[in-house]
């Protein structure tokens, strides 16, 4: 492998263990509805798709957050159509879901997959918000930025923090030409 191959790992794994700290640290900045089906010991943020990651979760495996247990789980990719019962079912109960770029043909079906449950949905590919995601990672000068589609939060029936908004990149409120709100 050479040496710019290398660096170029280096920072695709820097990179992601940037994002890894922002999801864990989104949880704090983000109040969900009491009704929330979950474990009450533990707040879960599901991964779909091929993971980028790596080791990047592993500094907070033993973290809490809002006096909870942060608990990663990976899914599988999504390939069938419609998905998987039991797969949907395990998704609906994150907290928060981050759609891998693996995904990026099934983002819509993903998303839908989840309306209605309070999943804070967060990606970092082009046009994640329009397809109604939540929370989009950016680059900006070579700085992982966010950006948040606040009227699909409000949809979810998810309150975002006005600290987390103002550090945002760009927040949006208005509706998706697909009815889905951006």
């Amino acid at each position: 492998m050479s040496a710019h191959a290398v660096r170029a790992d280096s920072e695709k794994s820097k990179e992601y263990q940037i994002k890894a700290a922002f999801l864990y640290n989104f949880i704090k900045f983000v109040d969900w509805p009491e009704e929330k089906p979950s474990d009450e010991k533990t707040i879960t943020i599901g991964i779909i798709g091929k993971d980028p990651f790596g080791s990047a979760f592993e500094p907070l495996k033993d973290k809490q957050a809002k006096d909870k247990k942060v608990v990663i789980k990976q899914f599988e990719s999504v390939e069938e159509s419609p998905l998987p019962r039991e797969q949907v079912e395990a998704i609906k109960k994150c907290h928060v879901l981050f759609i891998c770029r693996s995904e990026v043909k099934q983002i819509k079906r993903i998303i839908d997959s989840v309306k209605g449950h309070s999943v804070l949905t967060v990606g970092d590919m082009e046009d994640f918000l329009e397809s109604g995601g939540i929370i989009n990672f950016v680059k900006q000068d070579e700085k992982v930025r966010f950006e948040i589609n606040n009227a699909a939060a409000k949809k979810s029936r998810l309150d975002i923090r006005s600290q987390l908004l103002r550090l945002a990149k760009r927040v949006t409120d208005e509706q998706t030409s697909n009815g889905a709100q951006s």
